[in-house]
């Protein structure tokens, strides 16, 4: 089996961890996978197994209104090459199964290329995937879009989320018609790599007793570190991340921060494991790095210009582990301050109840699809 994943990541590195998990996944199960990326390039959330096929990247600014080329100017012009690069990659690459990440249901700016991506491989089986938890659109023609999108090119979907925790009709409520042709897999996690796990001094020391702050790998969560970086004494330590981290750091440290200002670290699980606590924002993969180290946590999350993703995925976690949560609208020092000393008193969370197996359910259902194709 040849599977291609199309994914453009446009603030932080979610959305290609997410797909690059999955394009591995199918790898180590004897398979053939690529990733096409279409974001800015992102080392820590790149494919290990996979072959990943670097489009010429976009960026957006925080609210997604506009994308912007590597020199910082608009993209008129630019995406007619982006479609030649992503042709190009799929018919040399001839997939039995295209998985684009997250559209139709996101990513309506780049409807022009996600639609050329199918049209370019008329005869291949085509599945949207998608986290657990949706943006709906504002406007009700843009839900009809979408869903006639999802009716009329795909064959079906890969939900990576747990009902149990978040249903998908909590953020969108697809027709009867629509959800029987969406697969829920349980969310995609990443297992220890072979280093870490023959490393286990560093897993038994880093971040021993420490606060962790983080809000992934992408130029976000500036007003979260800037609050940590005023609250914050030594055992603090703030994880950068961005193709701008080090300017970032130093205007962090020049504020005269106590805290441990650094980039963002490839044994990340590893300090949660061992922190007191955690401040995070709630991206998706963010989420499942607290469930699999069992850290006790405080989630402040994005929302930037109307987001409810991380808010809806936090109040889910706030309220059946019993996470912290402070809204960026109330987010300062002293709030951090107040809600952390709370959090590090209580129980640490069981989370074993969240379903993990994600890469591997979506790897065993795309080989029964297409077992039933052939």
């Amino acid at each position: 089996m040849r599977v291609a994943l199309l994914v453009t990541h446009l603030l932080g590195t979610g959305h290609l961890k997410r797909a690059s998990l999955l394009a591995d996944g199918f790898v180590q199960a004897g398979h053939e996978a690529i990733v096409i990326s279409g974001g800015f390039p992102a080392p820590n959330a790149a494919p290990h197994h996979a072959d990943l096929i670097q489009l010429s990247p976009l960026r957006s600014d925080a609210g997604f209104t506009t994308l912007y080329r590597p020199d910082g100017q608009a993209t008129s012009g630019f995406l007619g090459q982006r479609i030649i690069e992503i042709g190009e990659a799929l018919t040399g690459f001839a997939p039995d199964m295209l998985i684009t990440e997250l559209f139709p249901f996101g990513r309506r700016k780049l409807a022009t290329e996600f639609e050329a991506a199918v049209a370019a491989v008329p005869d291949t089986l085509v599945y949207s995937s998608v986290r657990d938890i949706l943006q709906y659109p504002r406007k009700p023609d843009r839900v009809s879009e979408a869903e006639d999108r999802f009716a009329r090119l795909y064959d079906g979907a890969f939900l990576h989320g747990d009902p149990a925790l978040v249903p998908m009709q909590d953020s969108w409520d697809l027709p009867p018609d629509l959800m029987k042709n969406v697969h829920y897999t349980g969310y995609v996690t990443e297992t220890p790599s072979n280093e870490q796990s023959c490393n286990p001094a560093s897993a038994v020391s880093a971040g021993k007793g420490e606060i962790i702050v983080a809000a992934g790998g992408g130029s976000v969560g500036d007003r979260l570190f800037e609050a940590a970086a005023d609250a914050a004494d030594e055992t603090w330590r703030l994880l950068i991340g961005g193709h701008d981290r080090a300017e970032r750091i130093a205007w962090l440290k020049a504020r005269g921060s106590k805290a441990i200002i650094e980039p963002v670290r490839p044994d990340f699980t590893e300090l949660l494991t061992n922190a007191r606590l955690a401040i995070l924002q709630c991206g998706y993969n963010t989420a499942m790095d607290v469930t699999q180290s069992g850290v006790r946590s405080l989630f402040v999350p994005f929302e930037g210009d109307g987001e409810t993703e991380q808010l809806t995925r936090a109040r889910a976690f706030s309220k059946r582990f019993g996470c912290g949560l402070i809204r960026e609208k109330d987010l300062s020092a002293e709030a951090l301050l107040k809600e952390a000393d709370k959090i590090s008193d209580t129980m640490m969370p069981d989370y074993t109840s969240v379903s993990l197996k994600g890469v591997e359910n979506t790897v065993a259902m795309a080989e029964t699809i297409l077992s039933r194709t052939a």
